[in-house]
Order: C-alpha cells, then sequence, then structure tokens
C-alpha cells in the first residue's frame, strides 16, 4: 500500500508540473515556471538516481531547464517594468 501512495504522490508530481509548465508558458508566468520546475524535481532525482546508465541522468536537465527559464523570464520582465 506504501509503494501505492508513493506512485500516487510522483504522478500527481508530474502531472501537476505538466499543467504549470503549460499555464505559465501560456500565461508568461514565471511563478507557475518556477512552481513547474520545483514539482517534477523529486521524480526527476528518482529516476536519475538509479545506476542504469547516463541517459537517466539527463533527466535531471528538465526541472533544472524549467527553473532556469523561470529566473530568465523574471529578469527580462524586470527590464520592462
Amino acid at each position: 500500500m506504501d509503494f501505492l501512495l508513493v506512485g500516487f504522490l510522483l504522478w500527481g508530481l508530474l502531472i501537476a508540473a505538466v499543467i504549470l509548465l503549460i499555464l505559465g508558458l501560456w500565461k508568461n508566468s514565471w511563478q507557475a515556471l518556477l512552481w513547474s520546475g520545483i514539482a517534477s524535481l523529486p521524480p526527476m532525482l528518482l529516476i536519475a538516481s538509479g545506476e542504469d546508465g547516463f541517459i537517466f541522468k539527463l533527466a535531471l536537465l528538465i526541472p533544472i531547464a524549467v527553473i532556469a527559464g523561470a529566473l530568465y523570464m523574471k529578469k527580462r520582465m524586470t527590464y520592462f517594468m
């Protein structure tokens, strides 16, 4: 039963991350992009923590890229204000 709850939690985080990513890109909201990157970080850390190979380590690039994009968007928006 415990593994089922952890699975629901991880899938829920991934679904929330995708929804927030789409919402953040659509509305140009850096906060939504930042929360999307934070929400996708725990599942991607679990994928990358395995010892299967280098390809699975590349899963960490997804939340890092989303967080970097959110910070870039925040910095860009301060110039237009």
